[in-house]
């Protein structure tokens, strides 16, 4: 939090994300504040008199959080893999929205499955050496992926 140029108050803020190495502005004003420790979040105030509970909620800037895995393979990758369902953790089923992404070779164009909605089971058919799934949250509030598996056979290249 900063005051710009033209304010005597701080009505601005920077920010670094080192995983991305960028750095993001923008304009909020804010006279006062606490980090959390006593509180459970940071809380500020505003020049407009009111009291801010900082980083709460669910609104993303219109990101979706996901996660997603590293490639699975079969053995060392040396097989196609055939996978025909994927079998969600029952705690996370319609909360999140699965997709994939396959590639046979190393240096092959990736191609992109989905997005299936996460039910018991969830038909999926597509095929790849390589394999990387990511699952995107559904909903706006708190989702959970738990153990995931795929019905998969060793496949032929066609």
């Amino acid at each position: 939090m900063y005051p710009s140029l033209s304010s005597t108050e701080n009505d601005s803020y920077v920010t670094y994300n080192y995983r991305e190495g960028t750095w993001y502005f923008g304009l909020m004003a804010r006279t006062a504040g606490t980090d959390r420790g006593v509180f459970v979040n940071p809380m500020m105030v505003g020049t407009d008199g009111f009291i801010y509970d900082h980083e709460v909620g669910y609104t993303y800037d219109s990101v979706a959080p996901y996660a997603e895995s590293g490639p699975i393979e079969l053995g060392n990758g040396d097989n196609v893999m055939a996978v025909r369902s994927v079998i969600p953790d029952e705690q996370s089923l319609g909360e999140v929205a699965i997709s994939f992404t396959a590639r046979l070779y190393p240096t092959s164009a990736e191609t992109s499955h989905g997005p299936f909605s996460a039910k018991a089971p969830t038909d999926a058919r597509f095929s790849g050496r390589s394999v990387k799934m990511k699952v995107t949250g559904n909903v706006l509030e708190d989702w959970r992926v738990g153990v995931m598996r795929l019905e998969a056979t060793s496949a032929g290249k066609r």
